[in-house]
């Protein structure tokens, strides 16, 4: 069956009176048929409705009652969730459907106060590994079905043109971040969570010794694996970034994408302080907020749980102008945020078959989510994304190591 009549404001209830629907598909469609963002919407008993104003840029399909339910609470939480459960499928334009988002409430005071008390009752550490495990902690084969074959780095290239192939962009940042640094062949990295080894491979092949620390253990047996095929001497290593010690000091330090878990900025920075050589250097990067610790409840739930927040910039400077340490550079990639997280999203679609048959549609479509709706927040700016290069400082107030 299909209807093709707009439904905005009166003529929505009128229609849906005509036919004699359900009074929870007549609030329904009332409640969104005024939005400017237009779709189509395919109702439980196969009827097509076009909903709000325009041309419609996506598809809706509603599969039963919990999907009306969850749509009519205008929850965020409750429509997200009302998704992974595969109520509803969404098809064509996928950043159109988060123009809606930002008209949804998502107010969950229990979910977010346990954010922040799991760390009192439990340490930091303790909070890290449980939400780094529910994170990372799946089959690699996963994480490779989205990002690019070729360097598997699993944070934002840098991008040229719009056009660009991600491989392209991450070459790119690599080649910035190896340049920054002042790396050399002999010299000896530290990266704080080597995810699937891009990076070192892109390191390693010009002469540099790499070490790495992690808490995801699926990455640190996929990268041992690595190294073996490789011929490489990477040196993997289970610990926390707040409980590593070492008598050794590197040359610098990579943090690619992980400061988001890792919240204290301070203590952070100083243990910076007590790995990094005199005159070191350190690149970081990471997706930004405005505000600390603000997180959906859907990321909170099936994304990064814990009280790990996106980066904020001027808490980390902050933080930074308390040590000895300054940044030389920093740059606003979030564009090129935007590009590579449009790039994963549509390579997981692509491969939906192969990875929902291995990894379950639960796994799927939370990060079919995730992939889509940041790289909305990133299109409407409300996110942002920075890389920086930070040196530490040289002369006598820096102890000497030996590494």
């Amino acid at each position: 069956m299909s209807d093709s009549v707009n439904l905005d404001g009166s003529s929505a209830v009128a229609a849906t009176q005509a036919k004699g629907p359900p009074s929870l598909l007549d609030r329904l469609l009332r409640r969104y048929a005024n939005f400017a963002t237009s779709f189509e919407a395919v109702l439980p008993d196969g009827t097509h409705r076009h909903v709000g104003q325009g041309q419609p840029s996506f598809r809706v399909t509603l599969k039963n009652d919990r999907a009306l339910k969850a749509a009519l609470t205008f929850d965020e939480g409750k429509v997200a969730d009302s998704y992974l459960a595969g109520d509803f499928e969404i098809e064509g334009d996928m950043l159109k459907p988060f123009e809606i988002q930002s008209s949804m409430k998502d107010v969950h005071p229990l979910l977010q106060a346990w954010r922040h008390i799991q760390p009192l009752l439990f340490g930091q550490v303790h909070t890290n590994r449980q939400a780094i495990h529910s994170h990372y902690d799946i089959d690699p084969g996963f994480f490779l079905s989205f990002l690019d074959p070729k360097t598997p780095c699993y944070t934002q290239g840098v991008y040229e043109t719009d056009d660009e192939t991600l491989d392209v962009a991450t070459l790119r940042k690599f080649e910035y971040a190896f340049r920054g640094l002042n790396l050399k062949p002999g010299d000896h990295i530290l990266e704080i969570g080597p995810g699937w080894g891009a990076w070192f491979e892109y390191a390693s092949a010009r002469g540099v010794k790499c070490t790495g620390i992690s808490i995801s253990q699926e990455s640190i047996d996929y990268l041992n694996g690595r190294a073996k095929v490789l011929g490489h001497d990477w040196e993997l290593i289970f610990s926390d970034l707040l409980e590593y010690q070492t008598a050794l000091r590197y040359d610098a330090i990579v943090i690619m994408g992980v400061i988001e878990h890792l919240p204290d900025y301070q203590r952070v920075l100083e243990k910076f302080q007590t790995l990094i050589k005199p005159g070191g250097r350190i690149f970081l990067d990471g997706s930004a907020w405005n505000k600390k610790f603000e997180l959906s409840s859907f990321m909170v739930k099936h994304i990064y749980g814990g009280n790990h927040s996106f980066l904020v910039l001027p808490d980390l400077l902050d933080k930074l102008a308390k040590t000895q340490m300054q940044a030389i550079e920093i740059f606003n990639d979030s564009k090129s945020y935007m590009l590579t997280l449009i790039q994963w999203a549509k390579n997981l679609d692509t491969n939906r078959e192969a990875v929902v048959r291995r990894f379950g549609d639960y796994n799927f479509r939370r990060f079919r989510l995730y992939l889509w709706g940041a790289a909305a927040a990133f299109a409407r700016r409300e996110m942002l994304c920075y890389r920086m290069i930070i040196q530490a400082p040289t002369g006598d107030d820096v102890p000497d190591a030996t590494c």
